[in-house]
């Protein structure tokens, strides 16, 4: 394959703004994808798959200030059942997440969908996104390596496991505020006008 010239630039594989400061890709990047990534100021690399990425990615994290997370590594269960990861994994990234100070932050596994779509679903379970909406968001990515366990895994997965920290970011902050919000004006439309 010819050698494309130094300011050449490529968006990586299932890359796109998951929220503002949170992104997702493919660990598997080249070069030309890898220069991308300086365009978003990285502060934390979250890693869901057991296996780490590219080399090349692995060399771009070392000589940045980047902070990298491997919880594919620590996280990992061999014998799950029908999970398509265990809880513990998500629970954490969803953690790792919400924490503002680790933004901007870049989400991967091996192919930018398995693990990262199904902790993205998750994510919007806890954002009160509607189901069908989810699945919608998830499919999109998932293309053809969709698997209706990692559907099922999102409906099942109980966000309660989820301790929020101190540091959230803006965006959730007033999607939360938000949906307390419809929730009180539901409550006062079914119970009249009772003080809420």
């Amino acid at each position: 394959m010819k050698e494309l010239p130094d300011y050449f630039v490529q968006v990586p594989e299932a890359f796109a703004l998951v929220e503002e400061g949170v992104y997702r890709c493919s660990g598997v990047l080249t070069r030309e994808q890898i220069k991308f990534l300086d365009t978003l100021n990285l502060q934390t690399v979250l890693i869901l798959s057991v296996e780490g990425p590219s080399r090349a990615f692995t060399q771009y994290i070392k000589t940045k200030p980047i902070h990298r997370i491997h919880l594919g590594m620590t996280r990992w269960q061999s014998n799950l059942g029908w999970k398509p990861v265990s809880e513990e994994l998500i629970k954490e990234g969803l953690e790792c997440i919400l924490n503002k100070a680790n933004h901007p932050l870049l989400i991967v596994c091996s192919s930018g969908v398995r693990e990262t779509g199904t902790l993205v679903g998750c994510l919007r379970k806890l954002q009160h996104w509607n189901f069908n909406s989810i699945v919608y968001e998830y499919r999109s990515f998932a293309g053809g390596k969709g698997k209706y366990a990692q559907e099922l895994f999102i409906e099942l997965f109980d966000v309660d496991l989820v301790t929020l920290p101190k540091q959230l970011p803006e965006w959730f902050v007033e999607e939360k505020r938000m949906w307390e919000k419809e929730q009180r004006e539901r409550f006062a439309e079914l119970h009249g006008s009772v003080k809420i």
